[in-house]
């Protein structure tokens, strides 16, 4: 259960939230239709930034992006809010799940942001893998979330080894990030608090989404670690055991380091 939250403060959030797409949107609108890719991927880092301040995120993040082109991220995932922080962090596309697409409003959004929308389903990752080749030979950041679901924040799920096929197929670098949801309102966030940043319980979207925003400020604690490469492993497998464990000794350094 949830505590109380401050209603004043998520109308606030969700009215500058209002705004912004109104504001923005036709101009993203118009630099996609127009093929101004560069121009639309600079507008949607200027979004994510806005965004995230709008809604109360206070990102920190350790280490640089890589240089790399093309560059596949690879992250834990424990919520919506991870496309908000990645999202300002680096130009980049992000591989949501099939379904999104038709969400009111927020599929079109993700459209705009250049999304792959991936299903899970063996029999329909190739049509999903084509088009993040298709990102990747421009030269793009494509980020994705090899736990395939949102864990808890704390506890990282095994990462999937099919999400890094094409690292393998093409040698794609690929950098390590940690995310960690370590305070809210200055507050340490405890094992009963989880639930209020990461999304994995039975509360639907939107009623997860105005709690979060009627929270005080949420501080997060990003590391981005240095890039592998397909030619240090084996094979694939090997090389997302290692992205798991960089990321979890990650997520754990930053947990530690933040209740000093």
């Amino acid at each position: 259960m949830y505590r109380t939250g401050n209603n004043f403060r998520a109308a606030s959030a969700a009215f500058g939230l209002t705004l912004l797409i109104l504001i923005g949107l036709p101009f993203v609108t118009l630099f996609w239709a127009l093929r101004l890719d560069k121009v639309r991927a600079a507008s949607a880092l200027l979004f994510y930034r806005a965004g995230a301040r709008i809604a109360g995120l206070q990102i920190h993040v350790k280490g640089e992006v890589s240089r790399e082109r093309p560059l596949m991220l690879v992250s834990n995932h424990s919520s919506y809010l991870d496309v908000f922080i990645i999202g300002s962090i680096v130009r980049v596309s992000f591989t949501p799940k099939k379904e999104v697409r038709s969400w009111p409003l927020i599929g079109f959004m993700c459209l705009l942001a250049d999304c792959v929308f991936v299903e899970r389903r063996p029999a329909e990752m190739q049509a999903a893998s084509v088009e993040m080749r298709k990102r990747l030979s421009k030269g793009k950041v494509l980020c994705l979330f090899p736990e395939g679901t949102t864990s808890d924040g704390f506890h990282i799920k095994p990462f999937k080894s099919g999400f890094l096929s094409l690292a393998e197929l093409h040698n794609i670098p690929v950098q390590p990030a940690s995310i960690a949801y370590t305070h809210i309102g200055g507050e340490a966030i405890t094992a009963e608090r989880r639930e209020e940043v990461a999304w994995v319980g039975e509360a639907t979207f939107f009623a997860h989404f105005w709690h979060f925003l009627s929270l005080p400020k949420v501080r997060v604690e990003v590391e981005l670690h240095p890039t592998r490469h397909m030619s240090e492993f084996r094979d694939r497998k090997a090389l997302t055991q290692a992205c798991e464990q960089t990321v979890v000794a990650g997520v754990n350094q930053l947990f530690k380091a933040a209740a000093v």
